[in-house]
């Protein structure tokens, strides 16, 4: 176990990490390398605070291993110092989730005050945190190291430490020490948006925050616009946390208030039916009566279209229809859309269930904004998936199946707005057309997943695995007999050459033609043993590549050795490889191509070495990448014992056998193992891939005028060459990440896929 873990994190296989968490039963001791001190004993959690890249493994320890793992100590530092100094302010937020605010004092005494002058990327310093997340203990604890100049530096949106402190829910106590220590007329200071903290503390705070500040101020600050021109009413019907703040207000300030449109149209009618339940709308009721939820606010919306908006209760809506009438539930607002459509976006089935039974299954059918029905917007939900469900359930699957007026289905629309679990969901009801789905410009759910930011590897991931089962076997590879096609001229008609063989045409005696590949022994006695041995593992990697089915990957159908000449048989690829594109050309691609074919190689990439056992492609290079005639990426040509049977596996041949050396990542030039075998990787694959993006754009591989004898030197004393000065910065960094020297270091295919170049449009 210990050795697994260690090897894990030495490769930042945070996969593997979660994994193996479900095996640990406590914090281990462990020695683990790849530190500046060489070797480095210390508990499991230090390591996972240091090494780890992913909050996700962090969180797993936490709950497989229990809070104290944090606390525990290496004699000076503890797991949370570890965190502190090496992560972001995401672990320290879950840090503080798990073990309270005594975790701040202890990183603040071993960091030292000047961390607490630290911005993070929206420009907050730790002191504006603890306004907004803590109590007035610690910002007492900060004035004492600070003193009072540490609470004047403004934050995000040139917000005060009084802002944040307004933006506490649960209690006003770190507001009000703060007023008293720096004055009321903090409580004027407006941010870069138009708010102040009143405005803010009636947004998160409830009515005794509104009485402090009155006696502060007096009533008059309620009245003051805001962003978007809103008042203090207006935030306080925004309060998703109470509306004492909003009825206290209404109460002081008069029932006018609630009339008053902001920039956008709306009241604080419109607000408090969109944040709050129907404990207000029974107030505004009792207070201005049935007339205010028909008042038009932005894009002609009313109330009831707020309500089924709604993500806290839908409590509001059903008390709205119940008092207003249901027809209510069927008026449009300026773009088409009625409280149907709002709720499928934003609510469950609970209230597909009660607009069912005020309106009949007919309203869920009406067209909305782009022609969109009720099943769309489901397919939307980020909230939930059971008002899709639900829908699918009453209208039948045939639903998900409907276009919009941009030709996008509900399915596609899932890809790019929910879970793996709900598109597993359309699948199971679909079938595998599901996964086929295109739109009018030919994009595929796959395209969708890819917008999905917050679960876009788990869905690509397993979009890759359905396209392999997709990919059905047409190809029949039970045949016994073929011969070449032949030329005009009488001659085989060659395909390509490399490696170890030349690719040629046949066909079968199953009436198929194919591509096959062949390998002829060297007749070399110092070279035949090491040949043999290359093509015993050429079929048992080609016994696993048989398997793969996946639209990127070439289709391996079999394999056969006669007179000591080994045969590969795969599909005949209707396309040329991208060197051979950019030669007919006479240029390279630009950053359009380059981005589309990287996209479906890194995708590629992420399916191959993620297979059990792993399988490396080693040698990625354009001469080994087709295009179809369709714009489909197509990798060919995993090189002579292409697969590596484990990912411990040391099994290798030499670089002139295998692949050009002017692909080869650095750890591959300057190190063989005992038995003079190169030790292929992942991380070997993505610096292949780096050289291959540059070669996309130069039609050269980096380095290609040095000699490949003298590569190992440059690679070790000067950096790769950069990308031509037209690349886009995002595309340098992209590159810069495959080619990072240290393979530790070195992005892996689902870190490529997330990049920024990727995600561009």
């Amino acid at each position: 176990m210990e050795s697994r873990l260690a090897a894990a994190l030495e490769a930042g296989d945070n996969n593997s990490l979660l994994q193996l968490f479900q095996e640990v039963d406590n914090n281990l001791t462990i020695a683990v390398g790849g530190y500046k001190t060489g070797l480095l004993e210390q508990s499991l959690a230090h390591h996972i605070a240091y090494k780890s890249t992913d909050l996700q493994c962090f969180r797993a320890q936490i709950e497989k291993l229990g809070p104290e793992c944090l606390t525990c100590t290496d004699k000076v530092n503890t797991p949370v110092h570890c965190a502190a100094v090496t992560q972001d302010a995401s672990w320290m937020k879950l840090i503080y989730e798990t073990l309270g605010s005594d975790c701040f004092r202890k990183t603040v005494d071993k960091c030292g005050c000047d961390t607490l002058m630290e911005t993070d990327e929206f420009g907050d310093t730790p002191v504006h945190l603890a306004a907004w997340k803590q109590g007035p203990d610690s910002l007492k604890f900060i004035k004492g190291l600070l003193g009072p100049s540490g609470f004047h530096f403004k934050g995000c949106y040139q917000r005060t430490l009084i802002h944040y402190a307004a933006m506490k829910t649960g209690n006003n106590y770190s507001l009000k020490w703060l007023v008293d220590e720096q004055g009321s007329d903090t409580l004027n200071v407006m941010d870069a948006t138009g708010y102040t903290p009143v405005h803010l503390a009636a947004q998160f705070q409830g009515s005794n925050s509104m009485q402090f500040i009155e006696a502060k101020l007096g009533p008059d600050c309620f009245h003051q616009r805001g962003k978007f021109q809103r008042t203090a009413i207006h935030c306080a019907a925004i309060n998703a946390v109470s509306n004492s703040a909003l009825k206290w207000l209404v109460e002081e300030c008069g029932t006018d208030t609630l009339s008053v449109a902001d920039e956008k149209g709306n009241t604080p009618v419109h607000y408090a039916a969109a944040f709050q339940n129907s404990d207000s709308m029974q107030f505004f009721k009792a207070k201005i009566g049935l007339d205010c939820f028909h008042w038009t606010g932005q894009c002609r919306q009313t109330a009831i279209h707020s309500a089924a908006a709604n993500t806290v209760s839908n409590s509001a809506l059903k008390w709205l229809a119940d008092e207003c009438g249901s027809e209510i539930l069927s008026v449009a607002d300026e773009r088409g859309n009625t409280p149907v459509h709002f709720a499928a976006m934003k609510q469950g089935s609970d209230s597909m269930q009660f607009l069912k039974g005020k309106l009949g299954l007919d309203c869920f059918y009406q067209p909305g904004q782009l022609n969109r029905a009720a099943i769309h917007m489901a397919a939307m939900n980020e909230i939930s998936n059971t008002a899709l469900k639900w829908l699918v359930g009453e209208l039948g699957s045939s639903c998900l199946l409907e276009k919009d007026s941009c030709d996008r289905s509900p399915v596609h629309l899932v890809a790019q707005h929910q879970d793996l679990e709900t598109l597993r969901f359309v699948r199971d009801c679909l079938g595998d057309c599901a996964i086929k789905l295109m739109d009018a410009d030919k994009k595929t759910v796959a395209d969708y997943a890819r917008m999905n930011k917050k679960h876009r590897d788990e869905m690509l991931k397993w979009i890759s695995e359905q396209q392999v089962l997709l990919c059905q076997f047409s190809l029949d590879p039970n045949f016994s007999n073929w011969d070449y096609l032949l030329t005009n001229g009488g001659q085989q008609q060659l395909l390509g050459q490399g490696g170890f063989g030349k690719v040629f045409k046949a066909f079968t005696d199953k009436q198929q033609t194919v591509a096959v590949k062949i390998v002829h022994p060297d007749s070399s006695s110092t070279l035949s043993s090491q040949l043999s041995e290359a093509m015993d593992q050429e079929k048992k990697g080609m016994e696993i590549l048989r398997g793969i089915r996946h639209t990127n990957v070439v289709l391996f159908l079999k394999t056969e050795t006669t007179d000591g000449e080994i045969r590969i048989f795969t599909e005949l690829i209707a396309g040329h490889s991208l060197l051979e594109l950019m030669q007919r050309l006479k240029k390279p691609f630009d950053e359009l191509a380059v981005r589309k074919f990287s996209q479906q190689v890194c995708s590629t990439l992420i399916f191959l070495h993620g297979r059990n056992p792993v399988i490396l492609h080693r040698d990625i290079k354009c001469s080994n990448i087709m295009l179809t005639y369709e714009g489909i990426i197509k990798l060919i040509d995993f090189g002579l014992a292409k697969e590596i049977i484990t990912a411990t596996s040391t099994r290798g041949y030499s670089a002139n056998q295998l692949t050009t050396v002017h692909f080869m990542a650095p750890e591959l030039l300057n190190c063989e193992n005992d038995e003079g075998r190169l030790v292929y990787t992942r991380k070997t694959d993505v610096w292949a891939f780096g050289c291959t993006v540059f070669e996309m754009l130069t039609m050269k591989p980096p380095n290609s005028k040095v000699n490949w004898m003298k590569l190992p030197a440059r690679l070790s004393t000067q950096d790769m060459p950069d990308l031509p000065p037209e690349a886009s910065d995002n595309l340098r960094y992209f590159y810069r990440r495959c080619v990072t020297k240290n393979p530790k270091e070195r992005a892996d295919a689902a870190e490529l896929l997330r990049h920024p170049f990727l995600q561009s449009q």
